[in-house]
């Protein structure tokens, strides 16, 4: 027998204790007192005695009390428990949780699981002896008689004395707990899992008539509600008053709980009463401006009601707050984009492309629709920007061209040209067709030049010949021939060899009023001006938009026939459409006052010069 000794040794300098299983004896020193340092003579040896088969008791103040012990072994059971229910050791864990229940009769969430347990191993009976013996122990919880009730309608659903116990149960729980949400969601579940659909509809009209002032119970209410009452097709609930009725009350009692408040918006928003959703989600925003996913949920709203204003202006203000955004920038975008409000479009599809770091292809299609926006400034620092991110591609300096051409920036442009020749190689070689010589060959001449754009424009014809022997595409091809050929004669260079090619140039493209005035042009460096005033003519009605060149050469021709009154009138167009361009004012002066040179119609060249037919107009 193990002697026993209350205290421990006289000394109390420690206390022993010793595993007897392993033969190990562990001591825990507990305390010195300084008197002890004190006494002369004595070591640590003295101190280190080992009481080998001696128990000492703890003090009192580490004593348990039996509701304290009651306690431990309940844990050490469900812990146990736990272990044996990973392993799959059902019975074992049973066993465990059984005791944990004798030690704790007021678990009732475990007697439930313990009695499904049991009941999946096939001892029902076992499983709802269990759960009526924990409502028994419990009558105060609303949980203990939902656990009875549901396993009843679970485990023995096909037998009627079973069921109508079931809902005996759960229906007297109704009476005794009228306020516990719980209680009547699982009352309308048997209902309408039995097809009793108005006996469901009638428990959430009674519940509806309590005076009940937690929000929390009303917001509940509302989701067993939507059991019975499921949203249909467009958000329609089919007894939308008591449902609203149910949700103004957790309104009512919400004392201005914003969560309450919010899930009572996600209702409306869910059963399409967009207005009212809108009405509480704004009254949140305005005492939490910070919430961005209220605001995201506000554009849905918005969005749902067809108001895509309204959704853009919400979207707007989050990524004022979060610059960094990027899927409401893309929205926004998608909505600008579809109202081909392309411009607007355009700083968010930059600002979620910086943020997302956007491929080559998505920069590219960003660049195309900046350009066809005409936002040449933005497109040209936009590219310059992304041919620094993918320095390889010969794209961005070809996509370049276009909005420097544009701007008329040619020094630029030819650059960016002579960039996209080294880049594209052997790489990307279907930039490099008769489009690209074409207007290489147009920059060269708009930049002074011309052999340069003689040579490219040459070659732009030669591409085509090769490229397109069939003429399929003429519209482009008499654009090539009208251009080459309106540069020769507009700088008094091979009149004849340009006549001819415009001459071409308007039987591939008869209808074109450029290459009509083109043409007219030709006679008229020829001196063949009635040939030029009705060719030119012919070209103001084919134009779609009125043209200042068109205007000043029909002037021109009126004016070398004689007809002053005519020409002034087309040079008067002509200032009006430009002018800031002293070109066209000073010929209208000089028309005025008669001081214009005529032409001899036989050589074209400068005749003296008349007096003027007709008295300027003012």
């Amino acid at each position: 027998m193990k002697a026993k000794q209350s205290g421990g040794p006289a000394s109390l300098v420690h206390r022993c204790f010793v595993a007897y299983g392993s033969r190990v004896a562990f001591c825990a020193l507990l305390a010195l007192s300084p008197v002890l340092h004190a006494e002369v003579g004595e070591s640590l040896e003295d101190f280190a005695q080992v009481y080998v088969g001696q128990f000492f008791e703890p003090g009192a103040h580490l004593t348990l009390s039996e509701e304290s012990k009651r306690k431990s072994t309940a844990l050490a059971n469900y812990a146990l428990g736990r272990t044996f229910e990973a392993q799959g050791r059902t019975e074992e864990a049973v066993e465990a949780y059984s005791e944990v229940l004798r030690h704790q009769p007021d678990q009732f969430f475990l007697a439930r699981k313990t009695a499904y347990l049991l009941a999946r191993s096939g001892r029902q009976e076992d499983g709802l002896k269990m759960l009526e013996q924990s409502l028994a122990r419990n009558p105060d919880e609303p949980f203990a008689h939902i656990s009875l009730s549901e396993f009843l309608a679970a485990y023995q659903g096909n037998d009627p004395d079973a069921l109508r116990r079931a809902f005996e149960v759960i229906e007297e729980a109704v009476e005794q707990f009228p306020e516990e949400p719980a209680i009547y969601e699982h009352l309308v579940k048997l209902f309408l899992s039995t097809d009793r659909r108005e006996e469901a509809r009638r428990i959430i009209a009674e519940a509806a008539k309590q005076e009940n002032r937690d929000p929390e119970f009303w917001l509940r209410l509302g989701r067993i509600a939507a059991r019975v009452w499921p949203v249909g097709e467009g958000g329609q609930v089919s007894d939308a008053d008591l449902v609203n009725a149910i949700h103004t009350k957790a309104l009512e009692h919400s004392g201005g709980d914003r969560s309450v408040i919010e899930r009572v918006g996600d209702f409306y928003h869910a059963t399409g009463q967009f207005d009212r959703a809108v009405s509480a989600y704004v009254g949140i925003i305005e005492n939490q401006p910070e919430r961005l996913d209220l605001r995201e949920k506000l554009a849905q709203v918005y969005g749902a009601k067809g108001d895509e204003e309204k959704v853009v202006e919400t979207l707007q203000e989050i990524v004022e707050i979060d610059p960094q955004n990027a899927e409401a920038h893309k929205q926004i975008a998608g909505i600008l984009l579809r109202a081909s409000r392309f411009k607007e479009a355009i700083p968010h599809l930059q600002s979620a492309l910086s943020i997302t770091k956007g491929s080559a292809a998505e920069y590219g299609a960003l660049a195309r629709m900046m350009i066809e926006s005409e936002e040449n400034e933005a497109a040209v620092k936009f590219l310059k920007d992304t041919a620094y991110l993918f320095p390889d591609s010969a794209d961005f300096p070809f996509l370049l061209t276009f909005p420097l051409a544009r701007l008329e920036r040619w020094d630029e442009a030819l650059k960016q040209f002579e960039i996209t020749l080294k880049l594209a190689g052997d790489e990307q070689p279907q930039l490099l067709n008769e489009s690209f010589y074409f207007r290489y060959a147009a920059a060269h001449e708009r930049n002074g030049d011309l052999p340069k754009a003689e040579e490219l424009f040459r070659k732009t014809i030669e591409m085509i010949a090769k490229n397109d022997p069939d003429d399929e595409n003429k519209s482009f091809t008499a654009t090539v021939y009208n251009y080459l050929g309106y540069m020769w004669i507009e700088n008094d260079m091979k009149i004849d060899e340009g006549g001819e090619l415009i001459k071409t140039a308007a039987e591939l493209d008869p209808e074109s009023g450029a290459i009509a005035d083109s043409l007219g042009w030709f006679y008229f460096k020829k001196g063949d001006f009635e040939k030029a005033r009705d060719e030119l003519l012919r070209a103001e009605t084919l134009i779609e938009e009125q043209d200042a060149v068109i205007f000043d050469h029909i002037g021109q021709a009126f004016y070398q026939l004689g007809d002053a009154e005519k020409a002034i009138e087309y040079l008067e167009k002509a200032v009006t459409l430009e002018p800031g361009k002293a070109e066209y004012s000073e010929r209208l002066e000089r028309m005025r006052d008669g001081t214009e040179k005529r032409m001899d119609a036989a050589t074209a060249e400068p005749a003296a010069p008349e007096p003027a037919a007709v008295e300027p107009k003012n």
